[in-house]
């Protein structure tokens, strides 16, 4: 186990860490997590006359943490529900809604704790109706998959809630059904919660209602509750087939085959027992290849996604690009996807639409393997993030291979959509007073219309993994982007903040690939360098992940409140980490 140790931050007084790895007490795992909680609890031990009825704990079939609530009441109520450990307590809010039959999820217990559980009922007033011990709820051990890693927190600087780390290991360990599993860590440095299926598990966003979206790349993607049920599902299907089912076979068909076998293979498409069956997703206007890098929740109830398509090249361009590649290649663009809760496709953003080929080839043209690289086919913008900006009404996509960072205007009509708004980046459309972005990840827009930007910094000019005195680094960045004015010619953007760190061994922290960077609420900002070490893997050069919540500190640096490190000398990466408040911030729930 990790012994405490000093955050590495930057003068910043060393803070309490919590290490956390796989219990002496854990068994091999199956395929999905089980806990041994207690038989349910069929009635209460103390109540008011009449308030409760009945009572019991399910424990989650999915999350050996986590528990379902039963309440029947004799009359319609709001609930609140708490759970308390010797030195550990969970409460879950009030319900909106007054009801007579109540499933609440319990979520935010620890670890091999045995928890009593307490319900207490509220009239429309908000007058206590009374109170009823539940019963005793014991946590499972953590599965023995899990990694070793240090958590470092200064408590009373980080932002509150809960850091979900999507930990990936890059291959398949024994016992699990994914190489990678979804982890949330208390403010304590805990793990509250976990969640693994089969295939991937990447691209974590609440949604508006509660639930949580994740992609299972290059598949599909789920919809979770807390209690890790299936409550949304949807696979790509081209636009040629018909019918409200989606055929296994086409998803795969359409799938490069060594992406497939990475991914898991045909199982990544198996899921855990008792998920919904997949929607199909199809355009009537254009083939969509499988979805990537993102599903990003839209506040009118829409999913926006990142799918592909390919276009064609003349002989004439492939040989000013690739002069010594005889292949008859063609050039895979990025598209981003909005589509409805039924599957419906409503609008499309084409890169190829709005970024000439001929002035931006990108870097990787002449590559025939990676991601989305075959020999005929050759990944040209390889996007990796897309949001909606509802200020702007605009979709903002991050091109990795050609270092921009491309708005679209959000219009009206359906369809296929190509009004660009902004570049920036190579090619920008209005000036930039900074540095630009390079092979960055994670484009994401702050309350205030800024962007917070991963540059991953590959082939940031003037660097080089060759020159100690100019090595290759890796930055979160802030823009202020003005683009308020209706004239474009007065449109221009500011570098406003950036923050480079130093790993302990004082070397930079450079990740090659993967990465993220947000803007919490309190104005901290939480970096993650998700790859950091040589790729394709190199035992004298570790990958390893590095994630810092950092205080702003003027124009560049500022002092880490909240860190975590995978153990050394394992094969360990993590696409993006995200700090959510609660897990209690759907419409179902009393949040003040």
């Amino acid at each position: 186990m990790f012994l405490a140790g000093a955050c590495a931050s930057d003068g910043n007084d060393a803070a309490p860490t919590v290490a956390t790895e796989p219990s002496d007490a854990a068994t091999t795992a199956p395929a999905v997590a089980t806990n041994e909680a207690p038989p349910a609890t069929d009635s209460p031990t103390t109540t008011e006359p009449g308030v409760v009825t009945r009572i019991a704990i399910e424990p989650s079939p999915y999350i050996g943490l986590a528990a379902s609530v039963e309440v029947a009441l004799a009359q319609a109520a709001q609930i609140e529900v708490t759970a308390t450990s010797d030195d550990h307590s969970v409460a879950v809010p009030r319900t909106v809604a007054a009801a007579v039959d109540h499933e609440i999820p319990l979520v935010g217990m620890r670890a091999e704790l045995t928890y009593l559980v307490d319900v207490e009922a509220f009239d429309e007033d908000g007058e206590s109706l009374g109170s009823v011990e539940a019963g005793e709820f014991t946590t499972s051990a953590l599965p023995e998959w899990f990694s070793e890693h240090e958590v470092t927190v200064d408590a009373d600087r980080a932002a509150p809630g809960y850091t979900v780390l999507e930990l990936d290991s890059l291959q398949i360990p024994e016992g699990a059904p994914s190489s990678q599993t979804l982890v949330a860590y208390d403010n304590d440095g805990e793990v509250v919660w976990y969640y693994a299926n089969t295939g991937a598990q990447a691209g974590f966003e609440p949604t508006p209602d509660g639930t949580f979206n994740i992609f299972y790349w290059p598949f599909g993607i789920r919809e979770i509750d807390m209690l890790g049920n299936v409550v949304g599902h949807w696979r790509p299907q081209p636009s040629s087939v018909e019918g409200d089912t989606v055929d296994d076979d086409l998803v795969i068909a359409e799938v490069d085959p060594d992406q497939v076998e990475f991914q898991g293979g045909v199982g990544a498409l198996a899921g855990n027992p008792g998920d919904i069956d997949p929607l199909p997703v199809r355009s009537d206007w254009i083939d969509l290849v499988g979805v990537h890098h993102e599903n990003w929740p839209m506040p009118n109830g829409n999913i926006l996604t990142l799918s592909t398509t390919v276009h064609e090249l003349t002989p004439e361009q492939r040989a000013t690009f690739c002069p010594d590649d005889p292949a008859p290649f063609n050039a895979v663009s990025d598209v981003a996807v909005e589509f409805e809760p039924d599957g419906t496709v409503v609008r499309t953003w084409d890169l190829w639409d709005v970024v000439s080929i001929d002035e931006h080839p990108g870097i990787e043209l002449c590559v025939p393997q990676g991601i989305f690289q075959e020999e005929n086919t050759r990944d040209w913008t390889h996007a990796n993030s897309a949001v909606y900006d509802p200020e702007r009404d605009a979709i903002i996509i991050s091109s990795r291979h050609t270092n921009q960072i491309v708005a679209f205007n959000h219009l009206d009509a359906e369809g296929p959509q190509s009004e660009l708004r902004w570049i920036l980046g190579a090619g920008a459309t209005m000036p930039l007073d900074g540095e630009p972005t390079y092979y960055q990840h994670a484009v994401e827009v702050n309350v205030d219309g800024s962007l917070v930007v991963y540059d991953n910094g590959n082939v940031r000019p003037g660097t080089s993994a060759d020159d100690p005195a100019n090595p290759l680094f890796s930055r979160a960045v802030i823009y202020d982007v003005d683009d308020a004015s209706e004239d474009p010619a007065d449109w221009s953007a500011r570098q406003r903040w950036e923050h480079i760190d130093n790993e302990a061994s004082g070397d930079v922290a450079y990740a090659e690939f993967i990465g993220d960077a947000d803007v919490l609420e309190n104005g901290n900002v939480l970096i993650t360098h998700g790859g950091i070490g040589a790729f394709p893997p190199d035992p004298a050069d570790p990958l390893h992940i590095l994630v810092r919540e950092v205080v702003p500190d003027g124009q560049s640096g500022g002092d880490v409140v909240w860190e975590f490190r995978s153990a050394p000398n394992e094969l360990w990466v993590t696409y993006r980490a995200e700090r959510i408040s609660s897990f209690y911030l759907g419409p179902d729930w009393v949040n003040e």
